[in-house]
Parts: structure tokens; C-alpha cells; sequence
């Protein structure tokens, strides 16, 4: 963690950046299940 304190505007885009990379990961692992899902008859 940077001890620096930094400007709201970038700690913003770092909250936005983070929350689009968790929804992305989280996407991403559902979309992997279902389409297992899908190619496995079980």
C-alpha cells in the first residue's frame, strides 16, 4: 500500500478499476460453469 496520499480523483478510478475487474472475474468464472455445463449431458 502507498503511504502517499492521492488525489480523490485517481482513488476513485482505482475504486471503478477494481469493482470492473472483480465483476469481470466474476463473469468470466460463471460464464466458464455454464458453458461446462452446457457441453456436459449430466
Amino acid at each position: 500500500m502507498a503511504t502517499a496520499a492521492a488525489p480523490p480523483d485517481s482513488e476513485f478510478k482505482v475504486k471503478i478499476g477494481k469493482m470492473i475487474f472483480y465483476i469481470t472475474c466474476a463473469v468470466g468464472l460463471w460464464f466458464f460453469y455454464w458453458f461446462a455445463g452446457i457441453q456436459c449431458p449430466c
